[in-house]
C-alpha cells in the first residue's frame, strides 16, 4: 500500500513540476544558409522525428513502436534540393546498372535507424517486392544528381549513459522528498547523421551531429520551451507512462549548422 501512494506521489509531483532543456547549440542558430553556388538536382529523404505509440500483444503484454512523423522534418528549407512528395516524379523504368547489393545496403542504412515505419518514405525511391523469405529492393530512374539522407537516433529516448543515469535517480528521489524543491536532472543522448550519396549510391560524405540533451524539473524552473511549464503532460519525459521519443526541438537546434556544411560541401560537388 506504501509502495502505491509513493507511486502516486511521484506522478503527481512530476505533473506539477516545470521542464527546462538544456540542448546542445551546433552553429548560428536563426542565422540564413547562404545557398549553394552550384546547380544540381537532389532529393532529400529522411531528417524527421518520431511518435511513440502503444502496442497490445496478443498475449495481453504492451510493447511500444516509434511511428515516423512526416510532418516532423527539422530541415524547415533543403539546401539545394528538396523533400519529394509521392508521385511528384514519374520514374523511367528501373535503374538495372544499381546490383541489389548496394541498393540494399542503401535501404538498411536507413531502416536500421527508422524501422519499418522507414518503409513509406523509401517507398518513393524505391519498388518494393516481397518474396516468401524476404523482401527485394528495386531503385526507381529518377532525374536527380544526389540523395542527401537525414537520420535522427536514438528513436526512443535513451540515458546517455549508466553514471548519468544513477545521478537522474537520486536527484528523482531527492527532489519528491523535498515536494519538487529541489531539482531532478535528466541526461540523453540524440544525434544526427547525414548521408550523401551520388546517383549511383556511392556514399560520398557522411556527416555526424552532436545533439545530446539534459532537462531539470523542479516547481520554481522557467519553463524551456514555454509549453512545458507546470502541468504539462507533454514533457514528463522518463517519468511518462509512454516511452517517449526525443522531442523535435533537440534535432532542430543543429539544423543550420548541418544546412550550412552541406551548402558549403554541394560547392565542391561536380
Amino acid at each position: 500500500m506504501r509502495l502505491i501512494l509513493f507511486s502516486v506521489l511521484f506522478l503527481l509531483l512530476f505533473n506539477s513540476c516545470a521542464s527546462r532543456y538544456s540542448l546542445t547549440q551546433n552553429g548560428d542558430v536563426g542565422t540564413p544558409t547562404k545557398q549553394p553556388t552550384k546547380k544540381f538536382r537532389i532529393a532529400y529523404l529522411g531528417f524527421n522525428t518520431f511518435k511513440s505509440t502503444k502496442l497490445k500483444k496478443p498475449d495481453g503484454t504492451v510493447d511500444f513502436e516509434a511511428l515516423s512523423d512526416p510532418y516532423s522534418r527539422t530541415i524547415k528549407e533543403p539546401i539545394g534540393g528538396s523533400f519529394p512528395i509521392p508521385g511528384e516524379n514519374k520514374p523511367n523504368g528501373i535503374r538495372k546498372d544499381l546490383s541489389p547489393e548496394k541498393v540494399s545496403k542503401f535501404v538498411k542504412s536507413f531502416l536500421e535507424v527508422t524501422g519499418p515505419t522507414g518503409i513509406r518514405e523509401l517507398e518513393k525511391f524505391l519498388e518494393i517486392s516481397k518474396t516468401e523469405e524476404n523482401y527485394t529492393y528495386s531503385f526507381k530512374n529518377l532525374p536527380y544528381d544526389y540523395y542527401i539522407v537525414g537520420l535522427h537516433y536514438p528513436v526512443f529516448e535513451k540515458t546517455r549513459n549508466v553514471g548519468l543515469n544513477f545521478i537522474t535517480i537520486f536527484s528523482s528521489l531527492f527532489s519528491v522528498v523535498t515536494l519538487g524543491i529541489l531539482p531532478s536532472y535528466e541526461a540523453y543522448a540524440a544525434n544526427t547523421k547525414v548521408l550523401v550519396y551520388d546517383k549511383n549510391l556511392n556514399l560520398l560524405k557522411e556527416l555526424e551531429y552532436d545533439n545530446n540533451y539534459s532537462v531539470w524539473r523542479a516547481l520554481w524552473v522557467t519553463p524551456n520551451p514555454k509549453e512545458c511549464g507546470i502541468g504539462s503532460l507533454s514533457c514528463l519525459g522518463m517519468f511518462s507512462p509512454t516511452l517517449g521519443t526525443n522531442p523535435p526541438m533537440v534535432f532542430e537546434a543543429s539544423s543550420s549548422k548541418i544546412s550550412s556544411d552541406l551548402s558549403d560541401y554541394i560547392n565542391t560537388l561536380k
